[in-house]
């Protein structure tokens, strides 16, 4: 128990960094190609951004600002060929420690301004050609939601919401086949986005039924919307991340406000949900506990969902050829998962022992 409990807090500790958080070196030496890549660095030389930094940096383009890119200009992302040519854990989910979902919780009002005409009819199409008509079919309302309409809304959002990554990771995939050009990392976060939101919708069937006309709407949207945003993302590539920027934020206000609604006595959310326990697709995708509620699960589909709202506007405001920031951040989250497991491991097999002993 001893060793488990002590594995438990060191996987902890190892993993607190927040999600979002980049890789910075704190003086120019520390930009010498000469040194280790970031993740071999020692923990003093490693800090993480606070939230407001990050917040600016998906607003705005590293080179225009005084935040170093965790991953250098191309010559030196070049320069560390082989740490990149390493697939570890490129797609493994981060695992959400409380003090990072109360973090996250607390960012749900932050909006990305339109600044440039693609980021306005972006914009304008996301909330007025979508989200608004969307809680008008739904029956959606912001006040006192009842289940009933968030069932279809979530699943439909969320068969959705897999779409556009799987798009732009394909897109960027055949532009570096056709192009015989690198594509610097962005594909691996683009994947991981789309299985993300898959799971989402998996874990959201696990709990509630489908209907005909919610697989219909389901169906239309994907076979409407995919043609879309790939003809979008070959005319403007930038413009395609936007709007996933803003789908994010709308998806963003709706999960907050269901926990609100579901933390708070006396709402239809509260009454029907609340004691609801996280199904065991939860469980094992995020490893909460054996205890864990639908609440739980509803804060880390949320806390997902900032991070895919702050990755998308961060890619919006780079060059489509600027190496991805967000790429060292697979291998610590597949670290992480890696030592929870042996963790929860360890403590099975322990408990396992004391009833067997007991008997």
């Amino acid at each position: 128990l001893d060793a488990s409990g002590a594995l438990v807090q060191r996987g902890i500790a190892d993993g607190s960094m927040h999600r979002s958080s980049l890789v910075l070196r704190s003086s120019r030496k520390l930009l010498s190609p000469s040194l280790p890549p970031p993740h071999l660095l020692p923990s003093t030389l490693r800090l993480p951004l606070s939230t407001g930094a990050l917040r600016s940096l998906s607003t705005q383009h590293f080179k225009a600002s005084n935040t170093v890119h965790p991953l250098l200009p191309q010559k030196q992302y070049l320069a560390m060929e082989r740490e990149m040519a390493d697939k570890t854990g490129r797609q493994q989910n981060h695992i959400w420690s409380k003090d990072e979902l109360d973090s996250a919780l607390a960012t749900f009002s932050d909006k990305h301004v339109p600044e440039t005409l693609s980021d306005k009819v972006m914009h304008g199409f996301m909330y007025y050609g979508l989200y608004h008509p969307f809680n008008f079919i739904t029956g959606y309302t912001h006040h006192d939601p009842s289940p009933s309409s968030l069932v279809w809304r979530l699943i439909v959002l969320e068969s959705f919401a897999g779409v556009p990554g799987f798009v732009a990771a394909g897109m960027r995939h055949f532009h570096s086949l056709r192009a015989l050009e690198r594509d610097y990392g962005w594909i691996h976060t683009l994947l991981e986005e789309a299985e993300n939101e898959r799971m989402h919708l998996l874990t959201c069937l696990s709990m509630f039924q489908a209907g005909p006309v919610t697989r219909l709407m389901c169906i239309g949207a994907q076979f409407s919307m995919t043609p879309f945003l790939m003809m979008i993302y070959v005319v403007n590539p930038k413009a395609m991340h936007r709007f996933v920027g803003y789908l994010e934020q709308t998806a963003c206000e709706t999960y907050h406000n269901v926990i609100s609604h579901l933390e708070t006595p006396g709402t239809r959310l509260h009454a029907e949900w609340s004691g609801l326990p996280a199904p065991e697709i939860a469980k094992g995708y995020w490893k909460l506990p054996d205890d864990a509620t639908w609440l739980d699960t509803l804060r880390c589909i949320y806390a997902d969902e900032s991070h895919h709202r702050d990755v998308n506007h961060t890619f919006a405001s780079m060059a489509s050829d600027d190496p991805n920031p967000f790429v060292h951040m697979h291998k610590e989250d597949a670290a992480r998962a890696w030592k929870l497991e042996q963790a929860q491991r360890l403590l099975r097999e322990h408990r396992h022992g004391s009833s067997a002993s007991s008997t």
